[in-house]
């Protein structure tokens, strides 16, 4: 091969690592590229790359190869071998390592024996080569460093060899290879390090914000991790499902695409107010009315009691006690569906408003139990929320889908809005903000909506829930049977639910003792599954 065609493959190949290395995501992978070019240009017998360890301190060994010894050693392999250190006790530089002195000088160096030679001392080289029965000769090192010529690791190889395989001396043009190859390597070492921090950095955020959204509720702290966390776990699942999903595959970055999706399924609860939002009772706004309506209760009772001393009428004073005992009864009856956790009768609604309507007349002065809008309030007919303050509680979905759509993401993530907003649609129709059927649902919509319920169902914490009344598993699991048999949520992601014992898992994890039940999964399914 004459220079010029021999000039044209090396640029040629340096072009394809160089490409190769900036695309490849696999860090062993990443390191084995490096390794085996380094070797192929200057066709050497052995080679090891080291990285800069975390605290800087020593040179980490990441990737070992040996021909000879057929020996080759990824990155597991080698996590357990010692690093070289680069700092003695007192922090003095180390250059005794052939290694650890490239890493000091930053500059590629090359011996043409190892046995004779000044730059470092070689009996570690030597007391390996009488273990291994091998013959450490000519010796060359490159160091990887960054933009700011900042050392992110060594390249070191060993024995080059002639066409006849005799062991030769490192040349000029051999280092020259090498030490471009290194700062390739290096450049993309960098870029992929530049990227893991941000995405790092962008899943720190998140979760930062998702804690702060959660600790804003004196309720529901840990609501999104949770839901994120269940998210995460049922796509795990599906990944080992051998029966309806045994062909759905998640790569990694979906699997983080998802996970992001879950932490953020709530950001738009963020504008939510939080006297809605932690409405606990029915006449909660700021503080819970309740003490108000009583404390009108009480002050009727005072008049009713004072006007029983004052007359001796019998007539008078029988109608008088009778009006006390029913205003004891009525304020036990407020009091109690103040709570709002059943359904409200006819009966119900006709007695509110009875007490909506009674008034009292005392020296001039008309006194009531409860203003119109406290009887709107206890009219709820179920939970503490009126329609509009649902509306509001709802209105999170689409301000989460208009607030992550405002963000620009990498591509691999472009789906987190979507997955992210829609954990309230239902598979009829019947959800928001959007109202999707099915066919517009993906999967990864499917799973965190499914998380979201049964996170929702099984919580203790709610405003609307007293810890005794908090559901058991079978009660939390029997309503999602009927989700799905109402068209709302998916029956395949409900079996894997049950199959896998993820329920239970997160039941363990999570539940109150009290709520952990002994589930029959045959009646469950036979809610859905005629």
């Amino acid at each position: 091969m004459n220079p010029q065609e021999k000039l044209f493959n090396h640029v040629k190949n340096m072009t394809k690592i160089g490409i190769a290395l900036t695309v490849e995501k696999d860090i062993n992978k990443f390191f084995k590229m490096v390794l085996d070019a380094a070797m192929s240009f200057t066709n050497c017998d052995g080679g090891t790359i080291y990285t800069l360890s975390e605290d800087g301190n020593a040179l980490d060994f990441k990737i070992i190869c040996t021909f000879s010894m057929n020996l080759e050693l990824g990155v597991a392999d080698t996590a357990s071998w010692h690093s070289v250190p680069l700092y003695d006790e007192n922090k003095n530089p180390i250059y005794k390592n052939f290694s650890s002195y490239v890493a000091h000088t930053r500059k590629a160096c090359s011996v043409e024996d190892a046995y004779h030679q000044d730059i470092f001392d070689n009996s570690g080289t030597i007391n390996y080569d009488k273990n291994h029965d091998y013959y450490s000769k000519s010796m060359a090192a490159i160091p990887m460093l960054d933009h700011e010529e900042e050392l992110l690791g060594v390249i070191q190889l060993i024995n080059p060899l002639d066409e006849e395989g005799n062991i030769i001396a490192f040349t000029d043009d051999h280092l020259s290879t090498l030490t471009s190859l290194a700062s390739l390597a290096a450049v993309a070492l960098t870029n992929r390090k530049l990227i893991e921090g941000l995405e790092n950095l962008l899943m720190q955020f998140i979760k930062s914000i998702a804690n702060a959204i959660d600790h804003k509720s004196k309720y529901t702290g840990g609501h999104i991790n949770r839901v994120a966390h269940l998210s995460e776990k049922i796509a795990q699942s599906i990944q080992e499902d051998k029966g309806f999903y045994q062909k759905v595959k998640f790569s990694e970055d979906e699997l983080q695409e998802l996970n992001i999706a879950g932490w953020m399924h709530d950001i738009g609860k963020i504008t939510t107010p939080i006297h809605i939002r932690d409405k606990s009772t029915k006449l909660e706004t700021i503080c819970d009315r309740i003490k108000l309506v009583e404390m009108r209760f009480e002050i009727i009772e005072i008049i009713l009691k004072e006007k029983m001393i004052q007359t001796r009428d019998r007539n008078i004073r029988e109608k008088l006690q009778k009006d006390l005992e029913n205003l004891e009864s009525d304020k036990e009856f407020i009091t109690r569906v103040n709570f709002g956790g059943e359904y409200l009768s006819k009966e119900d609604f006709d007695r509110i408003k009875r007490i909506a309507d009674f008034s009292y007349n005392f020296h001039g002065k008309k006194y009531i139990l409860i203003t119109p809008e406290e009887a709107k309030n206890l009219a709820i007919e179920k939970g503490t929320l009126l329609p509009e303050e649902k509306d509001i509680i709802d209105e999170h979905a689409l301000i989460t889908h208009e607030m992550l759509n405002a963000l620009t993401y990498p591509k691999k993530f472009k789906n987190v809005p979507q997955y992210a907003s829609e954990h309230h649609e239902k598979l009829n129709g019947s959800g928001y903000p959007f109202h999707k059927k099915a066919q517009n649902i993906p999967l990864q919509s499917r799973i965190i909506a499914l998380a979201d319920i049964y996170e929702a169902l099984t919580a203790s914490d709610r405003p609307y829930i007293r810890e005794e009344r908090a559901r058991t598993l079978t009660d939390a699991l029997k309503i999602l049977a009927y989700m799905v048999n109402d068209g709302e949520i998916d029956a395949h992601l409900l079996d894997l639910l049950l199959d896998s014992g993820l329920y239970m898992i997160y039941a363990k994890e999570f539940l109150q003792p009290t709520q952990i039940d002994n589930v029959d999964i045959k009646t469950i399914k036979s809610i859905y599954h005629s």
